[in-house]
């Protein structure tokens, strides 16, 4: 079986990697070690130190690599928007599948790449697969959450714009009128919906995704853990706190930064490390959250770690005493939550979504309000403070999770959606 996997970025040629990218390349190599030909197409390669690639990856131009760098955000916003057109991406796409010739392509992220290409599979009669790991295909905001932090029952519309930045406010709304049709004609392109929870099954179904067209195929484990060795870290300052993820409204990181002051009035050696890279479209949102640590003094107990490579953090995963998880959105789960409970690090995450899926407050972590710093940081303090209830935490949910995403189980739930798709294509 040869399978085309299609995703805005590539871990080895690309800079802006997060978990779905992550979550890709392990499904990549999940094929490969059961005698699968897995290949990928993405965008063209901005790494400056890009490493071979263990699969053959094919990069599609897309319209923005010849436009000049102010318009770029532009159009990447449009994009993102409702205008999911490349004709350069989508005559690329055509001409790979062609060469190629896959039995089956799977999608990932591929906004930037857009669902223009869907239409090349199905001119080709060539099934498909869309893995979705958040919900940008109902919601501009990925999110699905109100102002009041209630869940979007809506869906995308114009009247998103009450979520959005107030810039070009008719344009986005003249835009965002179109979304859900043009989304809609582009979902029936797809065979099937691969989801990491079942919560996020239940909000596909809600928002008119047929049920026969959803699978459950949970996050394959970090493989790369037991290849070769951790990257060399410094030595962790105090009682370690560790929050990864990409630094938007919709990963939480000022709900990690807000508990602080909570915390060090009980834990004055606390120290929180951040890992994660700028995303797009969040700069108002950074200004926010750095203000707040100049107001309130944190900037000796907090660290900056930026954007960093999986061996990096999975390495910080190992040396950090508590994991913060502050998901501000129904997160189907996490990558880093599925990291961190193998590798034996305890959390408190947020209470929402699939993540109360995999954690059983009390006993295989600590669940909280997403959208309270004091109860972040109560539940944060109970872990620093005993160093016996962070390791049977941790080894509950080690159990836990070992079982849960065998590799026997995400396997055999990837191989049935695959023989399904090609019994289709039959």
């Amino acid at each position: 079986m040869k399978v085309l996997h299609v995703t805005n970025y590539f871990p080895g040629t690309h800079t802006h990697i997060g978990g779905a990218e992550l979550a890709c390349f392990r499904t990549m190599r999940m094929l490969a070690d059961h005698g699968h030909e897995a290949i990928a197409a993405t965008t063209l390669c901005d790494a400056q130190n890009a490493t071979a690639a263990p699969f053959p990856v094919f990069p599609l131009p897309m319209i923005e690599n010849y436009l000049p760098g102010p318009i770029v955000p532009y159009l990447e916003a449009v994009k993102w928007y409702s205008a999911q057109h490349d004709p350069l991406a989508k005559r690329a796409f055509g001409r790979l599948l062609d060469s190629e010739r896959p039995g089956l392509v799977h999608f990932h992220n591929f906004q930037f790449l857009t669902f223009s290409l869907l239409r090349e599979t199905a001119r080709r009669r060539l099934p498909t697969c869309l893995s979705v790991y958040d919900y940008w295909i109902f919601c501009p905001k990925s999110q699905l959450l109100r102002p009041d932090k209630s869940f979007c029952l809506e869906g995308h519309g114009s009247h998103c714009t009450e979520c959005l930045p107030l810039q070009f406010t008719l344009f986005q709304k003249m835009l965002l009128s179109l979304r859900p049709a043009l989304f809609n004609r582009y979902f029936e392109q797809v065979d099937r919906f691969l989801v990491l929870s079942q919560h996020s099954a239940s909000v596909l179904e809600a928002k008119g995704i047929p049920c026969a067209k959803i699978r459950v195929v949970p996050l394959t484990l970090p493989t790369e853990c037991h290849e070769a060795p951790l990257e060399q870290t410094p030595a962790l300052k105090g009682k370690s706190l560790l929050f990864a993820g990409w630094l938007n409204d919709r990963k939480g990181v000022h709900i990690a930064i807000q508990a602080m002051p909570h915390i060090l009035r009980q834990e004055p050696n606390a120290h929180l490390y951040v890992i994660g890279g700028r995303a797009k479209f969040s700069e108002d949102y950074e200004a926010q959250f750095r203000q707040f640590i100049d107001d309130n003094g944190l900037h000796p107990h907090v660290t900056f770690l930026g954007h960093q490579p999986p061996q990096v953090v999975l390495s910080y995963v190992r040396k950090a005493n508590v994991l913060l998880l502050p998901e501000q959105y129904a997160n189907m789960s996490p990558l880093i939550m599925v990291e961190a409970m193998m590798l034996g690090l305890p959390m408190v995450a947020s209470n929402l979504g699939g993540i109360p899926e995999y954690i059983e407050d009390g006993l295989t972590g600590f669940l909280a309000n997403p959208y309270d710093p004091e109860d972040f940081a109560a539940k944060a303090c109970m872990l620093l403070a005993g160093e016996e209830l962070r390791k049977a935490i941790a080894g509950r949910a080690k159990n836990y999770i070992l079982k849960r995403n065998s590799d026997e189980r995400i396997w055999e739930a990837t191989l049935n959606a695959y023989q399904e798709l090609m019994r289709i294509d039959a």
